[in-house]
């Protein structure tokens, strides 16, 4: 398998901290790769530097064999790499298809407007059945549980059609239901072809659906492999016990 994404010496520092240090992973076509360690280890921040959220003070971001480094997030998202946050970021005063609507690039006061394509309509309607979000297809983002719109921010990513997700703790707060639908849409769309990238502390959901893994501590990846050899690894344990 081909590399989908690959950082190469990534460095970012605030103030006299050095929160990524030195950082190089790759990411290969076709894998759900997980991204874990412990608090502090780095992983929202390499996020945000490969969605362009951030700009490292070293070091390259190469996707699709591009060097994509400090492009901002709306060019990567309609590049074919998109993301979710910890905290699920929708427009909480647009309805839940707007989201989806507003995902595919148009603005939220256009979202009525005859150039609004029938193509993207459909497309939305067909996200809203696959995550079961129909019936709330005409409320209020702000209406819905806090799972609902983890899985409302997921389903607006793929809007894009992308290549590669990154999801970020998308088991955060949500009930052991939705963990389990949350896994079979990773499933269902890894199937169909979408690469991703998942920052989790979940284990046993990393575990389950992850392969291969990778261990970043203090800025810089530590361990890798398959979640049986990652696991065994004393590195790894030490970076969370403390040891």
């Amino acid at each position: 398998m081909s590399d989908l994404l690959r950082v190469d010496g990534l460095r970012k520092r605030f103030g006299g901290v050095t929160a990524v240090d030195d950082c190089s992973l790759a990411v290969a076509e076709g894998t759900v790769t997980a991204l874990i360690g412990p608090n502090g280890s780095g992983k929202t921040t390499l996020f945000d530097l490969v969605t362009g959220y951030r700009k490292p003070d070293a070091g390259r971001v190469v996707f699709a064999g591009r060097d994509v480094t400090g492009r901002s997030p709306g060019r990567l998202y309609r590049a074919g790499l998109s993301r979710t946050f910890q905290q699920a970021r929708v427009f909480p005063q647009l309805t839940v298809v707007e989201n989806l609507v507003a995902a595919a690039g148009h603005r939220w006061w256009r979202l009525a407007a005859p150039r609004v394509s029938a193509a993207d309509r459909r497309q939305a309607e067909t996200l809203l059945a696959e995550f079961d979000l129909t019936e709330d297809a005409d409320r209020i983002a702000a209406e819905l549980s806090y799972g609902r719109r983890k899985l409302l921010e997921f389903a607006a990513v793929l809007m894009s059609a992308p290549r590669l997700v990154l999801l970020d703790e998308p088991t955060a707060g949500v009930n052991p239901v939705l963990v389990e639908r949350m896994e079979e849409h990773v499933r269902s769309r890894h199937a169909a072809g979408v690469t991703f990238l998942i920052v989790e502390h979940d284990l046993s959901f990393v575990m389950r659906l992850c392969d291969p893994v990778i261990v970043l501590d203090a800025g810089r990846p530590i361990s890798e492999g398959d979640p049986s050899t990652v696991r065994a690894d004393p590195r790894v344990l030490d970076a969370y016990l403390g040891g």
